[in-house]
Parts: structure tokens; sequence; C-alpha cells
């Protein structure tokens, strides 16, 4: 396995698990856990190949990075609307 697969997996798994962070709508979770599944599910693709020659986009190095910084701000902002509820 090169270092491309393997960070495309790692990628995968993390969009899946940022899916699962609080304060998201579930159209903002399908499509972060629609993205890791594809993103997973190519690099495996591509590790389970014995010739060829593959390509690794763009996307799937910066992607994730986006998705997770989506999902903190939207935890955040879900955390602090729980936190002034509870001010009140």
């Amino acid at each position: 396995m090169t270092k491309y697969e393997i960070f495309s997996i790692l990628s995968g798994f993390v969009l899946i698990g940022a899916a699962f962070m609080p304060g998201m709508s579930v159209k903002d979770r399908m499509r972060m856990g629609a993205g890791g599944v594809l993103f997973a599910g190519y690099g495996f693709f591509v590790a389970a190949q014995t010739s060829g020659t593959w390509e690794f986009p763009w996307m799937i190095f910066v992607i994730p990075f986006i998705g997770l910084g989506y999902a903190g701000v939207k935890a955040y902002e879900w955390w602090t609307k729980e936190t002034r509820e509870e001010r009140r």
C-alpha cells in the first residue's frame, strides 16, 4: 500500500466519523458520510489492484480538512446554543 492509498482510506474514515458530530443536519451528515464511503472505497479499490496506473485527485487531500472544519463549526454552534439555553 502506498501513502496515497492509506491517506485516501484514512480520509474516508475521518469523514465518516465527522458525520456523527452533533449539530449537523441530516443532509450534511449524508453528504459527509457518502464522501467518506467514496474516499475509503476508492483507496481500498486502488490498493487491491496489482497493475495499472491510478491517480489520486487533489480533493482527497483537501476535502477531509474542509469537512472537519465544517463539522467542528457546527458542533461548536450546537454546543454554545446548548450552553446559552442552560443559562436562561
